[in-house]
């Protein structure tokens, strides 16, 4: 695709769209040329941080109407390059767009423009009664890009991912028009649900503007709870038994004592449990202590068939909860502080299929001597599989992270899995995708792209080639 390069005369014309000078950035620097990972890298030729619906507008109509490429950019904690410019053009940096728009609690929702961090978001609802319920690891991480990732987090066992907790969307259109989609009704059966088509859509089908949360009343009780295994094998074979319980934990996450070990020497610090080599921890939440109560007691039943040692039961905000917690959040940063370069997938499968991804895993370490470190979601299936470097030159470790990610592809899909969980597709991945879903439904997406995006300025090169 050939795209128009931008030129003084297109920079006078888009400056007059944005009213303060220092949110028009001609010469944007290195800030704006990766994203969390760092392992691709591609600069706009110009950075714009709007702050209201109508300079997007604006600066979209004119980037369609000139066939100029458009990065809608969160605050780059994505992992896949989804907010890259690998074509120039603009960064549409919405970090600026960060206000709380309407609390609304009589109807749990609240609306926020899309630049919001999820932190910020937490800190405003602190004092309240409600709370919004997904947990992505990546507090800083803006609203608008859990939304286009359809991010998870540790709380979609019990609660769901993103998607669940979108009642509306403000979006711009490649036409520069502004469209509702979805209403904070709580049902619709009322057409095509386009809200839905949005989420996850990385960006390549419109700019979110403003996102309408769904709210849930802060449960009053919050317990963790440990499970020490000889092994992680062990570990991740308990999880359906658990399911099948009856119970509904909170959280079901999954870790072993090689990335613990890593995480250690990361932060200074001694992980709470010295028993164990796998680790399962369940996370409750209730608004009565008999109701979390029965629901651990009814857990550990289950697991009693699986070598589970006992369990360690903390409060949420005990010292020893908090560094669990913090440890499992850490643990990207670990892995990646551990070598010089690292690259990651995070395929999703059926849950009691953990142990045949693990397994492949284990096989392709040693076959093709690459270092794989993961942890996870247990109670969803979904794997954070990482690949280091190490001592590996760049050739040989981009040969070696390919075949990697090829076999775990070729894995996830025997499985009737998908090739990401939460982290979305974006730059990287986007060179698998039709061989993994085929060309036929491959093509369909680009149908559907087509009518949304006819020029393809909206974030091109990502999800699918």
């Amino acid at each position: 695709m050939e795209y128009h390069q931008i030129n003084q005369t297109d920079l006078d014309k888009l400056r007059k769209f944005v009213s303060d000078p220092d949110r028009f950035i001609t010469e944007p620097d290195d800030h704006w040329d990766h994203d969390q990972f760092g392992t691709v890298r591609a600069k706009p030729d110009l950075v714009i941080q709007p702050v209201n619906n109508e300079e997007v507008m604006h600066v979209v109509k004119y980037a369609n109407d000139n066939h100029i490429p458009l990065v809608p950019r969160g605050n780059s904690t994505g992992l896949m390059g989804a907010n890259l410019s690998v074509d120039g053009g603009i960064s549409l940096d919405m970090i600026k767009m960060n206000k709380v728009l309407s609390y609304d609690p009589d109807s749990l929702t609240m609306t926020v423009q899309a630049g919001l961090r999820l932190n910020d978001l937490d800190a405003y609802l602190e004092d309240k009664p409600f709370a919004y319920m997904p947990a992505p690891a990546m507090h800083w991480a803006t609203v608008a890009g859990n939304v286009s990732t359809n991010a998870g987090g540790l709380k979609a066992i019990k609660y769901g991912v993103t998607r669940e907790h979108i009642r509306e969307l403000k979006v711009v259109l490649t036409n520069g028009k502004l469209y509702k989609f979805g209403s904070k009704a709580v049902k619709s059966s009322s057409g095509y649900s386009l809200k839905d088509l949005v989420i996850g859509a990385e960006g390549t089908l419109a700019v979110i503007t403003e996102v309408t949360l769904r709210l849930y009343p802060r449960p009053h009780k919050s317990i963790n709870a440990v499970i020490p295994y000889p092994s992680l094998n062990d570990a991740i074979k308990s999880v359906p038994a658990i399911l099948a319980s009856g119970v509904v934990p909170t959280t079901v996450e999954f870790m072993g004592r090689t990335v613990i070990d890593l995480w250690e020497k990361f932060a200074g610090q001694e992980f709470p449990v010295k028993n164990g080599n796998g680790f399962i921890i369940l996370g409750f939440d209730s608004f009565t202590d008999e109701e979390w109560q029965a629901e651990l007691k009814q857990a550990l039943a289950a697991v009693k068939d699986y070598q589970a040692e006992s369990a360690i039961v903390l409060d949420a905000e005990s010292d020893e909860a908090k560094k669990i917690w913090q440890c499992r959040e850490q643990l990207l940063l670990a892995i990646q502080q551990s070598t010089p370069k690292m690259d990651e997938i995070d395929v999703c499968v059926p849950i009691d299929h953990i142990p045949d991804v693990l397994n492949r895993i284990e096989e392709l370490e040693n076959e093709l001597h690459i270092r794989i470190p993961n942890f996870g979601h247990a109670g969803d299936g979904n794997l954070h599989i990482y690949l280091c470097s190490d001592e590996m030159n760049d050739e040989e470790y981009a040969k070696t992270s390919d075949k990697v990610i090829s076999e775990l592809y070729k894995t996830a899909k025997a499985l009737d899995g998908n090739m990401s969980g939460e982290h979305g597709i974006g730059y990287a991945r986007a060179g698998y995708y039709e061989d993994f879903y085929g060309h036929d439904y491959t093509e369909l997406l680009r149908q559907v792209k087509g009518l949304f995006d006819p020029n393809t300025i909206l974030n091109p090169g990502k999800i699918f080639k």
